[in-house]
């Protein structure tokens, strides 16, 4: 007979279920130090891939799309859907149409004629089908198992930012990548790269990228995602089940909505949308991993700000962040009161600089410098780090240096925690947008994300990656002395030695047009 005991230590007090039996199954006890209460609880036994850049992500996805038997299940923020998924080098300079059946949109359709239900959920409103020739296809005209539908935010500065696929319930990914063309990369990040354009680049164009004679279209582009198989899953479908339905019934009341589903549903003769019952945790346990879904809602779930401000408090070693912005004060300011606590925390912030760094009258470049002088004020030295490759051109005729588009939402916490999603460092983000984090807590992981990252961006082989980076003030210490320098060989015009370069956003002395800190 099950019985209960409380145990009372320090404070604490704990009730905790005795078994019968000696075999049953264990008790967890979840401490919410590292864990946020806002939203859904941490999980245990997930199984966890921390994918790095478009093509490793994208190849995954592929992969486990193929195999999809149910339902598909994939909310983006924006959709072009002729994604080329996989892009092997021995394509990389073919004609579309021998690379077509590798787009997302080619993918989905096969999944639909085979039985699979396809759901996609875009943000925009119902003028959104016009703008994209698969978007319209799929709302209007839809073949049937696909079911498109787009979600406004109820702010005028707002939008549906959230980027999850789940795949039969058994598999979800949460990470920043969207589902279009230019959200892909190799982690060479190469300037002259022929599988960085569009679908629809010819061969011609592409073998003169490859000859160096033509610029990529697209400017290289660095991501993250992670793979999840087990319990987590459940809070992706939930998410989406949520908004799924918030969309449907938001699309029923409104009359643009109602005129465009009289014109789809009883002209076109297209299936109605139907709402989507909440879906059961299926899942088992699939592996080790304690993980945690985390979002940020227009209804004020501050999830993922909770989860930054409790790591950030923890952090007793080192802050790692990569993110597209870098512009909430309220992490500038959380990043400081760590600092005041433990001086010798080191930081490393790899962000995009607004105008180049340079004065102008975007608000992005006043709150980015803003953040960065709260952190200033306590370590006056720290510098932000922006991403640049370097190359010439087929004549030797120029060395470019080009910005590497940092598009990833992560932070790695002293080789112990760390969080991947769509969610921007700013206080929209963290406030009322729509976005969701993954959170993941084991030192494996969280350490062997921080040794990928930092060798990859400082170009250090395989082979000397332990020595030169496994001690944590060693590596960042190396990124200290690669970012200046750096910095120095770009504005002499020299070659770098790395990828990190260093630099400080410059901004007017107040808000241009006073736009606060929360739109932008």
């Amino acid at each position: 007979m099950k019985r209960s005991r409380e145990v009372a230590d320090q404070g604490m007090t704990l009730q905790v279920t005795l078994a019968d039996r000696a075999d049953a199954a264990p008790n967890r006890l979840v401490i919410y130090d590292w864990f946020t209460r806002v939203g859904s609880p941490p999980r245990a036994g997930n199984d966890v891939e921390v994918l790095v850049d478009g093509e490793e992500t994208w190849a995954r996805v592929f992969q486990d799309l193929e195999v999809a038997e149910d339902r598909v299940q994939v909310a983006t923020w924006l959709m072009r859907a002729d994604l080329e998924m996989v892009r092997p080098e021995a394509l990389a300079t073919a004609e579309p149409a021998e690379r077509a059946s590798l787009r997302f949109a080619e993918l989905a359709e096969r999944l639909a004629e085979r039985g699979v239900k396809v759901r996609l959920l875009i943000w925009g409103g119902t003028y959104t089908p016009l703008l994209n020739r698969w978007l319209r296809r799929w709302f209007w005209k839809a073949p049937f198992g696909i079911e498109l539908l787009e979600q406004d935010h109820p702010r005028l500065i707002g939008s549906y930012h959230q980027k999850t696929f789940t795949i039969d319930s058994r598999v979800g990914y949460c990470g920043g990548m969207n589902v279009k063309e230019n959200d892909w990369d190799s982690p060479a990040h190469r300037v002259f790269e022929p599988r960085r354009n569009p679908h629809k680049t010819g061969a011609a164009f592409r073998r003169a990228v490859q000859a160096r004679q033509q610029r990529t279209k697209f400017p290289p582009r660095h991501d993250l995602s992670m793979r999840i198989e087990g319990p987590a899953v459940h809070d992706l479908e939930v998410n989406f089940q949520q908004r799924w339905n918030q969309s449907l019934r938001h699309q029923r009341a409104s009359l643009v909505g109602r005129l465009a589903n009289l014109i789809r549903n009883t002209l076109l003769r297209r299936p109605a949308h139907t709402l989507m019952a909440e879906p059961e945790p299926r899942q088992p346990e699939q592996g080790d991993r304690w993980v945690q879904i985390v979002r940020t809602t227009p209804g004020g779930e501050e999830g993922i700000l909770d989860a930054y401000k409790r790591a950030i408090a923890n952090a007793r070693k080192y802050i790692y962040i990569e993110n597209q912005y870098f512009r909430s004060p309220i992490i500038g300011e959380a990043i400081a009161r760590a600092l005041d606590r433990n001086p010798r925390l080191r930081l490393a912030v790899v962000a995009w600089p607004v105008a180049d760094g340079e004065v102008s009258r975007d608000p992005s470049g006043y709150w980015t410098a803003h953040t960065h002088r709260l952190i200033a004020e306590k370590l006056p030295d720290f510098k932000l780090t922006r991403l640049m490759i370097h190359d010439a051109d087929a004549a030797k005729a120029a060395d470019r240096y080009l910005q590497v588009d940092v598009h990833a939402k992560v932070m790695v916490i002293d080789d112990r925690w760390l969080t991947i999603g769509s969610a921007n460092i700013n206080d929209r983000g963290f406030k009322f947008e729509a976005e969701i984090n993954s959170v993941l807590l084991d030192e494996d992981d969280a350490r062997a994300l921080r040794l990928r990252l930092m060798a990859e961006h400082l170009e250090v082989p395989d082979a000397e990656i332990e020595e030169k980076l496994g001690d944590i003030d060693q590596a960042f210490d190396l990124w200290e002395q690669h970012g200046a320098e750096n910095a120095r060989r770009k504005a002499a015009g020299e070659g770098p030695i790395s990828r990190v370069v260093h630099f400080v956003q410059k901004a007017p002395p107040k808000p241009p047009f006073n736009i606060g800190q929360g739109v932008f």
